[in-house]
C-alpha cells in the first residue's frame, strides 16, 4: 500500500515508521529538554487551587483559570500523595488517547496502529499537554465524542463540563460549528455548561467567582514573558489584521465545503483568533485527523512531518496551512459526515492503482 506524492511513491509502512520515529525522537527531546521547568505543572497548579478552595482563598494560586467548579472537582485527588495525583492523571489522559486511537484506526494491522499511536502521541502539542498536565486531552475527548458520533443531546454533556471548568477561547468557533452540524449535543452543551455552574456556585459560593472572572480579565502570567503567545494577535498589526480576514474567510469557505473541514477549520480559527494560544492547543486538531487524512493524505503526511519544528518555529503559519486544507480540499474528497469513525487505513492509504 502506497501512498503518491507526484512521481514519488511512498511506501505506507516506511512511511509511518518514519513518521513516529520522527515525532518520538523530536518529541523526546523537547520533553527532556523542558522537564525541569514545566513537568506537571499545571497539575500542581490545579491540586494548589483544590487546596485555596478549601482554605476560602481561591484566587490566590499564581495563573490558575479554570473555574471554582474545576477546583472543587480536583479536591478528591488531595486525598492521594501529589505523585500518584500527577501520575493518575497522566494515565487517565495517556489511556483516552489509546482508546481513540484504537477507534480511529479500525481496519489496520497491529504494526501500523502502534506506529500511528506513537505518532499521536508524539505529536507535540500532544505531547507537552501530556508533560504540563493541562486538561487539552480531555477536552479532545469531549469534541471527539460529538463529532465522532451522531448528533444527540447526551454527547454534548463532557464538552458542558469543560465550558463549566475550563473553558478555552479557541472553542468559540468549535460552537459555531456545533450550532451548524449538531445543534442537539450544542443544547446538551449549553445546559450542562448552565446547570454545572449553578452546582459550582452553590458548592463555592460567589466570592470565587468572582475572583475567577477577574483572573480572567487580565491573565497575569500572559504579560509576564514565562509564555509564548501563538495566536495572530502577538504578531505585528500589519501581519496580524489581514491574517484575521483570511482565516476567518477560510472558516466560512471550509463550513460550505462540509462537516468535517469546518470543523478542521474551527478549531484552526480557534488557535490563530483567541487572545492566546499555547502550543499544546493544537492538539485538539487530532480529532479532525482522520477525515484529514482521509481527504488530502499527501497534505496531512507533509504537514505532520514539518509539525515538530514548524509548530514552534512558525505556529500561525503551520496552522494558516493546515485551515487552507479545510478551505481548499475538494467537499466529495471529504468522508461522509455519517461516518462516526473514520477509518484510516485502506481509504487513507490507498493501494497503488486504487483511485483515493
Amino acid at each position: 500500500m502506497t501512498i503518491h506524492l507526484g512521481r514519488w511513491v511512498i511506501a505506507r509502512r516506511p512511511a509511518l515508521v518514519g513518521l513516529a520515529f520522527l515525532t518520538a525522537l523530536v518529541g523526546g527531546f523537547a520533553v527532556v529538554r523542558a522537564a525541569q521547568n514545566v513537568w506537571a505543572v499545571d497539575a500542581h497548579r490545579n491540586l494548589a487551587a483544590a487546596v485555596a478552595l478549601l482554605n476560602g482563598t481561591f484566587g490566590s494560586v499564581p495563573d490558575y483559570l479554570y473555574s471554582p467548579l474545576a477546583a472543587a472537582l480536583t479536591v478528591p485527588a488531595l486525598a492521594l500523595p501529589t505523585d500518584v495525583a500527577v501520575v493518575a492523571w497522566l494515565a487517565l489522559k495517556i489511556a483516552l488517547l489509546a482508546v481513540g486511537t484504537a477507534i480511529a484506526t479500525r481496519g489496520l494491522g497491529s504494526i501500523d496502529r502502534l506506529l500511528l499511536g506513537v505518532a499521536v502521541v508524539g505529536f507535540l502539542p500532544i505531547l507537552y499537554d501530556l508533560e504540563l498536565g493541562n486538561v487539552t486531552v480531555i477536552v479532545l475527548a469531549a469534541v471527539a465524542a460529538i463529532a465522532w458520533t451522531p448528533d444527540r443531546v447526551a454527547t454534548g454533556i463532557p464538552l458542558g463540563i469543560i465550558l463549566a471548568t475550563a473553558p478555552k477561547p479557541q472553542l468559540v468557533p468549535v460552537l459555531i460549528w456545533l450550532a451548524v452540524t449538531h445543534r442537539r449535543a450544542l443544547v446538551g452543551a449549553v445546559v450542562t455548561a448552565a446547570l454545572a455552574t449553578l452546582v459550582g456556585l452553590a458548592l463555592t459560593g460567589p466570592a470565587p467567582y468572582a475572583a475567577w472572572v477577574e483572573a480572567l480579565r487580565a491573565p497575569a502570567y500572559l504579560n509576564s514573558g514565562e509564555v509564548i503567545n501563538l495566536a495572530l494577535w502577538s504578531l505585528p498589526p500589519v501581519v496580524a489584521v489581514p491574517g484575521a480576514l483570511a482565516a476567518i474567510g477560510g472558516f466560512y469557505l471550509a463550513l460550505r465545503r462540509g462537516y468535517w473541514p469546518g470543523l478542521l477549520a474551527a478549531m484552526c480559527l480557534g488557535l490563530l483568533l483567541a487572545p492566546y494560544t499555547l502550543i499544546y492547543g493544537a492538539g485538539l486538531l487530532a480529532v479532525a485527523a482522520p477525515a484529514a487524512v482521509r481527504a488530502s493524505p499527501r497534505a496531512v503526511l507533509g504537514l505532520a512531518i514539518a509539525a515538530p519544528v514548524a509548530l514552534v518555529l512558525a505556529f500561525p503559519a503551520w496552522v494558516g496551512v493546515v485551515l487552507a486544507v479545510a478551505a481548499l480540499v475538494p467537499a466529495k474528497a471529504w468522508p461522509s459526515p455519517v461516518v462516526a469513525r473514520v477509518n484510516v487505513g485502506a481509504a487513507a492509504f490507498p493501494v497503488a492503482g486504487r483511485p483515493s
